[in-house]
């Protein structure tokens, strides 16, 4: 073991420190920007595996950016010196893949399934719109688009939908429910079916659900104070 691997913890403030081994039960770091939590949460992973309280497998570490997994990755890799390939460690919407991947045929869509991007997604809506006989220049595919991303953000499915009591418009939740059969028809899924979809297989399936719970011994969160009702939900379950 290397002299910077059995002293990790003296390179920790107090706080920091009390907070990478806390590991029993719920744990909340609220602390200022550029103040560590990053860093806390690094250590944390390094802690875990360093006194084998877990395998890299059996840690579930969520982060706002792809940039700041793979930095954390490489971290903990170089401190460890062997590499760590087999964590869960992402965002929500690449974590939420890797699972939609291996159950994809729950919702019925294919392993290969394509992710689009907001441009694909608004070109969709857009031929939707045209062979349903709606205006496009009043109502425009960006408007349908941000609103269906609004109810997915709420955990809210097409075949749940309900209208808008303010706005009072049929024609959302018409194209939502379209769009998601165009999407399914097409084996394709926007970024905001990634969660949802994780979230109904859970639902729908225990046996999954139980399969991960059981995984997971630990789940860590950066920026928790930022997510949305639907990671809340996807949280939960796990």
């Amino acid at each position: 073991m290397s002299e910077n691997l059995k002293n990790y913890l003296n390179l920790l403030n107090n706080q920091q420190r009390k907070a990478v081994e806390s590991t029993e039960g719920a744990l909340l770091v609220l602390a200022g920007a550029g103040s560590g939590k990053t860093r806390v949460l690094t250590y944390k992973i390094l802690h875990l595996l360093v006194n084998k309280l877990a395998f890299p497998n059996q840690i579930l570490s969520v982060t706002f950016t792809n940039k700041a997994a793979s930095e954390m990755k490489i971290r903990v890799s170089s401190l460890l010196n062997y590499p760590i390939d087999k964590m869960w460690l992402g965002t929500f919407h690449s974590l939420s893949a890797k699972i939609l991947r291996s159950h994809s045929e729950l919702v019925g869509l294919k392993s290969n399934f394509v992710i689009i991007d907001s441009e694909d997604q608004l070109k969709l809506i857009k031929k939707i719109c045209e062979r349903e006989n709606i205006d496009t220049k009043e109502k425009s595919p960006k408007y349908f688009a941000t609103i269906i991303d609004n109810y997915k953000n709420r955990g809210i499915f097409a075949e749940s939908a309900k209208i808008n009591k303010y706005k009072n418009d049929e024609d959302i939740i018409k194209i939502y429910k379209l769009y998601q059969i165009e999407l399914l028809r097409l084996n394709c899924v926007d970024f905001g079916d990634l969660i949802l979809y994780c979230i109904k297989i859970f639902k729908e399936n225990k046996d999954v659900l139980n399969k991960y719970q059981n995984l997971f011994k630990f789940i860590l969160v950066d920026e928790y104070q930022d997510i949305n009702n639907v990671q809340q939900k996807w949280l939960e379950l796990l």
